[in-house]
C-alpha cells in the first residue's frame, strides 16, 4: 500500500509541474503580468512565399535558375491586438529587402511600405539563369531581422 501511495504522490507532483510549466515566467516577448502569469505576445514581422490569407509556412520552395518567386512580408506593424484589443493597425516604417544568392551575389529587391489587412507587401525575386544550385536567402533590414530561404535547383 505504501508503494501505491508513493507512486500516486509522484504522479500528482509530476502533473503539477506540467500544469505550472504553462504559468508564470516570461512570455516570448519577455514580459509577464504582475500576478506571475505570462502575457501573450504578437506575431512579429515575417517573410515567406504565401499570400496574406495563405498558411504560415509550407515546404521549402524549389526555384529553377531563370525563374522568379513571389516573396510576401507579413505583420510589419507595431500594433498588438492579441489580447482582444481592436486598435487600428499602424504600419512600421518602410522595409528594405535583399536577396542573397548561393554564389554570394546580393540583389536589392527594393523598399516596401507595409499595407493591407496584414500590414504586408509582396515582390518578385528573379533568380538569374546562371545562378548555381543552393540556398537563397531574403532578408529585411529590421532588428531582429526577418529571413526567408528557398532552394535553387533545376
Amino acid at each position: 500500500m505504501d508503494s501505491f501511495l508513493a507512486r500516486l504522490q509522484l504522479i500528482g507532483a509530476s502533473g503539477m509541474v506540467l500544469l505550472c510549466a504553462a504559468c508564470g515566467g516570461p512570455s516570448a516577448d519577455g514580459t509577464s503580468n504582475a500576478n506571475g502569469t505570462s502575457s501573450a505576445s504578437c506575431v512579429g514581422p515575417y517573410l515567406n512565399d504565401q499570400p496574406p490569407d495563405g498558411p504560415f509556412s509550407g515546404p521549402v520552395p524549389i526555384v529553377a535558375p531563370g525563374s522568379t518567386i513571389t516573396i510576401y512580408g507579413h505583420w510589419y506593424t507595431s500594433t498588438c491586438n492579441d489580447t482582444g484589443g481592436h486598435d487600428p493597425l499602424a504600419p512600421l516604417h518602410p522595409v528594405h529587402l535583399t536577396l542573397t544568392l548561393p554564389s554570394g551575389d546580393v540583389d536589392e529587391l527594393g523598399v516596401f511600405d507595409p499595407d493591407g489587412h496584414d500590414m504586408g507587401f509582396s515582390t518578385e525575386a528573379h533568380v538569374p539563369a546562371a545562378t548555381p544550385a543552393g540556398t537563397a536567402t531574403v532578408r529585411d533590414d529590421r532588428q531582429p531581422m526577418a529571413t526567408y530561404e528557398f532552394e535553387i535547383r533545376q
